[in-house]
């Protein structure tokens, strides 16, 4: 709709994920700041952080250049480069970036924050995510199908209005990232990560029927409809980790300390 912001092609975008970048560093500072008993290095912390983005931004352009692949592949297409971006290339490489820097950096000189992080990192990710949707609607990309109810917007280059599947994913975020950061914050539950893949999985799935930019499809399903299945079930074995390896010393008594 405004892809274009202060004469700069295609800016809407970069500031909405730099926003959400910026929202999503400072609620996991402030919530490890809220927990006294956790000595964090923020300087070393923020670096992680940074990079973390920055590879996470890269890899959103690696899948959505893969994504690409899959279309023309089905198509029988020629493909180009794109700088499109796509948001499960960013949370994969992004939380694989986070823990070989978390390990291999900060960990050198700073005491472990690795549980502290994982309780307060899925709200985080869904702030960060709700503004790239905001950018997304903005940029008038990631649109629903055809529609004439109501609710459908007129996006540029379209001839029918199309269901606001931008700004469904974006509410519907912003409502998980609260809920998130309240367990994490009143110290409910450490099991954020898993309430996460499966939250957003199941809702991916479903909005995947409802999107009408075409990205391929492998027997009747999405690239990213795999992904949320993956996703789901990789859920039972972050459980399993969860109960057995990481919060396996953590007793009642001390999640809501």
């Amino acid at each position: 709709m405004y892809p274009d912001l202060f004469g700069i092609e295609g800016f809407s975008m970069t500031l909405m994920i730099l926003i959400g970048a910026i929202a999503a560093l400072a609620e996991v500072l402030f919530f490890l700041k809220s927990r006294k008993k956790v000595k964090t290095n923020y300087v070393d912390l923020l670096i992680t952080m940074v990079f973390t983005v920055l590879i996470g931004i890269v890899g959103t352009i690696i899948f959505e250049n893969i994504y690409e692949a899959i279309k023309h592949a089905v198509y029988h297409e020629p493909q180009a480069w794109t700088w499109g971006m796509t948001f499960y290339g960013g949370l994969i490489f992004g939380v694989v970036a986070f823990l070989l820097l978390y390990r291999f950096f900060y960990l050198r000189h700073n005491e472990p924050i690795l549980k502290e992080m994982l309780k307060i990192a899925p709200a985080s990710i869904s702030l960060g995510h709700a503004f790239g949707r905001i950018g997304c609607l903005l940029s008038g990309c990631c649109y629903g199908k055809d529609t004439d109810a109501w609710y459908g917007i007129m996006l540029p280059g379209h001839e029918h209005p199309t269901i606001p599947t931008q700004v469904i994913e974006m509410i519907f975020l912003f409502i998980l990232a609260t809920i998130l950061a309240i367990l994490a914050f009143k110290q409910i539950t450490n099991y954020t990560f898993p309430i996460y893949m499966v939250s957003y999985g199941v809702f991916r799935f479903i909005i995947e029927f409802f999107r009408g930019d075409e990205r391929g499809q492998l027997a009747g399903l999405s690239p990213s409809q795999y992904i949320c299945i993956a996703l789901v079930i990789g859920t039972g074995v972050l459980f399993y980790f969860y109960k057995t390896k990481i919060f396996a010393e953590v007793k009642q008594d001390d999640v809501k300390a």
